[in-house]
């Protein structure tokens, strides 16, 4: 179709216009939204994939994963290559790259300071050091030979030993380190990948003990140039990082968005970006408007009340189809879940109405599962953008079974007040509630994020209490807050959610094993039999026995009902057509590295 005259005139008129804007007005800038507030960047302090996709820009750690390859791929990123298990999966030696320098920092008093396997010693240990109190100390807690040992002293002396030697980490010269240990572990590569397990120097977190989250001091390709608190995170390009090429031997030529990517970036050396700028949007309505009006230019996790616009009929709306943009649509390897907080006694040492073993708690628990109305979960709130959870493992991680199916997850308000009135829950005040088996009230308190479409959820579980007599007050808390009362047991029940950390079962299994209470393990569940399969299942490689380890500790969490499991969701990412060498990745979170912008073309839709 021939364009007007007059129009193609103001277009070049502006191209033109673009072209001649000073260097500043021509940088790189990617805007984009988080939609729930970061917790800060120290590495091995934060807990949430918000903070962890920051850190994933700023450190850069032994291994990562390759941007195209699907399933996702273990690729050296620091050091030299990825090493073959030694000593029968109890030995794993990295080499790392000489010549990578940490960005210019003050705690270095003017010197170069390059990156050695001391680095590497010290961020051990750092997870391991009760001050820290790292979400993550279990990745590496009852792992290391000797590590444990140097923790137990440090809770009894009020101070860890970090030039202590560790049998576990054996320091071979400047650039070598060898991690040993204590039993095979197969997938101790895939939390060697993990974007906060890497370090940030020992002299950047004693310069800055007080606010270390502040302060990231890290190899990778962006600094934090300018951080206001839950409110705006400003990332600028490192001038003096190695940079990257991308890598396309792993790359599937038959998939549009892989070619895409390789013609977008072809020739170019990444990163491209010069700064992002990051909002913090927790509501949905203004986050998606902000997209729509150009204000930023990736639109990751489109909310689920604005599907229907976005994509009628499963197709990209008209309105948004002439603006050339691009959807990316993602079964993200996540559950959600509501946990069951079941020690007892609650933090705050009041009896706790849903915790414990005893037959009546366990059905009070299994019962408030099938009254739940999770087929309007989906339907409704997440317009069908989601699949019911069967396991705790999601599609598109190893160890996930297709198979397995259980009625107890499926709702059914009659068979949960049969079970309710079976062990003694009964209206016995005609109030329309029903109270304990000893007569006491029963009141459930209910947490839940603020923002988003998590008062709808919270909504839909009052609702759906209600409907079978359960008294149910839900309360919204800061998600840094949520995370928090979950952590040290400050709740009854909650709303919660799990992104894969590296692409297998374990890291989701690892939610609901006893020694990680306090950490990841919020419903604080502790079974002997679970633990002991967990185990287990470490020095198993991915098997047919794996599996059926697996399959035993699903049916376990069925049985004791620490959580209501969830749905697996479906997102939709939107990007302007001007945002290049996009394509979501199921394990990292944010990518800058990889994209670019066509600033002539994003200058032209402003105008």
């Amino acid at each position: 179709m021939r364009i007007p005259r007059f129009l193609a005139i103001a277009a070049a008129t502006l191209l033109v216009a673009c072209a001649t804007l000073p260097a500043a007005a021509q940088k790189k800038v990617l805007h984009i939204a988080f939609r729930v507030a970061e917790t800060g960047f120290d590495p091995q302090r934060v807990f949430d994939r918000y903070s962890v996709g920051v850190c994933e820009n700023i450190f850069e750690g032994l291994l990562t994963y390759d941007y195209l390859a699907r399933p996702a791929r273990l690729v050296p990123l620091v050091a030299e290559t990825i090493p073959e298990p030694e000593e029968g999966a109890t030995r794993y030696t990295f080499r790392i790259k000489p010549g990578i320098f940490f960005t210019d920092d003050p705690a270095f008093k003017g010197a170069k300071r390059e990156l050695v396997a001391r680095d590497f010693e010290y961020m051990v240990k750092r997870f391991r050091d009760p001050k820290n109190r790292s979400p993550y100390e279990w990745l590496f807690e009852n792992r290391i030979v000797g590590l444990d040992e140097l923790t137990e002293k440090a809770k009894k002396s009020g101070q860890f030993d970090y030039d202590a030697p560790v049998a576990g980490l054996e320091v071979r010269g400047k650039y070598v380190i060898s991690f040993k240990l204590k039993a095979p572990d197969y997938n101790f590569l895939y939390t060697l990948a993990m974007p906060n397990v890497a370090p940030m120097p020992r002299e950047v977190v004693e310069a800055y003990a007080a606010d270390t989250h502040g302060h990231p001091v890290g190899t990778g390709p962006f600094i934090l140039k300018d951080w206001v608190r839950r409110s705006k995170i400003v990332l600028e390009r490192n001038p003096d990082h190695r940079g990257y090429e991308l890598d396309t031997r792993y790359a599937d030529p038959s998939d549009p968005w892989d070619r895409k990517v390789m013609d977008d970036l072809r020739g170019k050396r990444l990163p491209a970006l010069d700064r992002v700028e990051i909002s913090i949007i927790e509501e949905d309505q203004p986050r998606y408007l902000a997209f729509v009006n150009k204000e930023h230019d990736i639109l990751d996790e489109t909310p689920f009340s604005f599907i229907d616009q976005v994509l009628p009929n499963g197709k990209l709306s008209k309105a948004m189809a002439k603006e050339h943009m691009n959807v990316f649509r993602e079964l993200q390897p996540e559950i959600t879940y509501d946990v069951f907080n079941v020690e007892p006694k609650l933090a705050s040492g009041q009896e706790n109405p849903v915790g414990g073993y005893s037959p009546e708690r366990v059905a009070l628990r299994r019962a408030m599962i099938l009254a739940h109305d999770r087929d309007q979960e989906i339907s409704v709130i997440r317009k069908n953008q989601a699949l019911p959870a069967q396991t705790p493992v999601p599609p598109g991680v190893v160890g996930y079974d297709t198979s397995l199916h259980s009625t107890e997850q499926d709702p059914d308000p009659a068979r949960a007040k049969a079970l309710l009135d079976m062990f003694g829950y009964m209206d016995r005040d005609g109030d329309g509630w029903r109270e304990r088996p000893d007569g006491t009230p029963l009141v459930i308190q209910y947490k839940y994020n603020v923002g988003g479409d998590s008062r709808q959820l919270a909504e839909l579980w009052v609702k759906s209490m209600t409907a079978v007599g359960i008294h149910l007050e839900a309360t919204a808390v800061q998600f840094a807050d949520l995370l928090n009362d979950k952590r040290v047991g400050n709740f009854e029940m909650a709303a919660s959610a799990w992104i894969a950390d590296y692409p297998d079962a374990q890291n989701f299994l690892q939610l609901l094993y006893g020694p990680n209470t306090n950490q990841s393990n919020e419903s604080r569940f502790k079974l002997a039999e679970y633990d002991r399969l967990y185990e287990k299942s470490l020095g198993v490689p991915d098997s047919p026995e794996r599996n059926q380890l697996y399959r035993e500790m699903d049916r376990l969490i069925l049985a004791y009902a620490p959580w209501r499991l969830g749905v697996h969701r479906i997102f939709n990412h939107l990007q302007y057509p001007w945002v290049k060498g996009y394509k979501k990745h199921p394990i990292l979170y944010t990518n800058f590295k990889y994209l670019d912008l066509d600033v002539a073309a994003q200058h032209l839709a402003m105008k």
